[in-house]
């Protein structure tokens, strides 16, 4: 598997039909639509605004005071995915702030609510976005165009999208997003440079659905994994894993490969292809966490994840939801799913569900988080797989010294002393 800053996969092998995917890719797949991301994101910035200006006056802005205030351009200035939507709007103009589009924004007559709301003008079938006081994004078609709209399908296989539901926040806590993606992406940069090669102990679940939703059929594998990091001589990264089985192995109909790229997702190189929001703090096993929630830019140069089946390529853009620690400012948990299904391969489902934990290596006075557990549900072609993989026993370098995992739970004065 090859690592790029902006193309990361996670690979899979269907022995079953003899097809291998998963590589890195260079290119969009052909006629990805740029408008709905980007004018979604005029929405998420003026929401993002009002919050703002209801925590300074107690109330919410139409539109022409948050202009006036210019609380719009400071809430801009804290993220690049902010400043990017910026330049859709045309601050001056009262009427049509956004050019194809028009854009309501209503408050309650007490101030304490508000509707939101950028349709496009000219279509028959014509896209909107719409938001409130609750912070929540919706999306939808003129009546009549509901079928081409992505629909967030539950199934009883596999946990459900994303976007089904947001976790419940505190709403007291203001979310410094700018400082938490710098933050972040520094305890990122400082797992690239110290993480060169690590091994570790793995325990791989494999559960094959019917289509009912009834298991069919599992199996286990016990597997000694080394991850090892290599920076290129242009300046890219390569992940590359090994597994060997320990004892005798079964092979089972589906593999994959990629578990320990996506917390690179937050590395400052790589964060700008993505639009990334803060939903409030929340806690994630007693320990104070920020939820974010991302989303793959369409018109990035090259996608983070990819999919080769049969020597084409296929880009797979995602979108997920990470919680990072409000005090360490390390990824504790990270989601991700498919912007929407790729009716070209007939891959459906791609829900990723990893939980990382602290790593001592006390020879060498280092703590790296790294994952613990990663549970991917895959739905494709009629197939229906769940695999999770359980990491233990983690050494570095070749260390002789088995390093134990740590549970992220502890007191944050001791989670902080590295």
């Amino acid at each position: 598997m090859r690592i790029r800053w902006g193309a990361v996969c996670l690979s899979f092998t269907l022995l079953t039909q003899c097809l291998a995917f998963g590589v890195p890719a260079g290119s969009e797949l052909p006629g990805a639509a740029t408008t709905g991301p980007s004018k979604a994101s005029v929405v998420r910035l003026i929401a993002a605004a009002e919050r703002t200006y209801f925590r300074t006056h107690e109330r919410y802005a139409i539109f022409q005071e948050l202009v006036q205030s210019g609380q719009i351009e400071k809430t801009a200035n804290q993220s690049s995915t902010y400043l990017r939507a910026l330049k859709f709007l045309n601050l001056q103009s009262e009427s049509h702030p956004v050019e194809g589009f028009v854009l309501g924004l209503a408050v309650t007559p007490d101030g304490r609510g508000y509707r939101l709301s950028l349709t496009q003008s000219g279509e028959a079938c014509r896209l909107g976005w719409f938001a409130d006081e609750t912070g929540t994004l919706y999306e939808g078609k003129a009546v009549g165009c509901a079928d081409k709209i992505v629909a967030h399908v539950p199934n009883s296989w596999s946990p459900p999208d994303i976007d089904a539901a947001v976790p419940p926040v505190r709403s007291d806590v203001a979310c410094p997003l700018g400082l938490i993606l710098h933050e972040t992406g520094q305890r990122v940069d400082e797992l690239v440079e110290n993480l060169q090669r690590f091994t570790a102990d793995e325990r791989i679940d494999h559960v094959e659905f019917g289509k009912d939703g009834k298991q069919r059929r599992s199996t286990k594998q016990l597997m000694h994994y080394v991850a090892q990091l290599e920076l290129n001589s242009t300046g890219t990264y390569r992940v590359e894993e090994y597994r060997s089985a320990r004892g005798v192995a079964v092979q089972p109909p589906l593999t994959d490969t990629g578990t320990a790229a996506f917390a690179l997702i937050f590395h400052p190189r790589q964060v700008e292809h993505f639009d990334i929001r803060c939903e409030g703090q929340t806690d994630v096993d007693g320990v104070p966490a920020w939820q974010m929630r991302f989303e793959e830019n369409p018109d990035a140069g090259e996608s983070f994840h990819a999919m080769r089946i049969d020597g084409s390529v296929y880009d797979l853009k995602l979108k997920g939801r990470a919680w990072i620690a409000a005090d360490a400012y390390q990824v504790l948990r990270l989601q991700t799913d498919l912007v929407a299904p790729v009716p070209k391969i007939d891959l459906q489902v791609e829900h990723l569900d990893i939980s990382y934990a602290p790593v001592e290596f006390r020879k060498h006075k280092l703590q790296l988080w790294l994952p613990k557990q990663a549970s991917l549900f895959i739905g494709y072609r009629g197939h229906r797989y769940e695999r999770v993989h359980s990491f233990s026993d983690f050494q570095l370098f070749n260390v002789d010294t088995q390093e134990s995992v740590k549970e992220p739970s502890l007191p944050p004065e001791e989670r902080s002393q590295n």
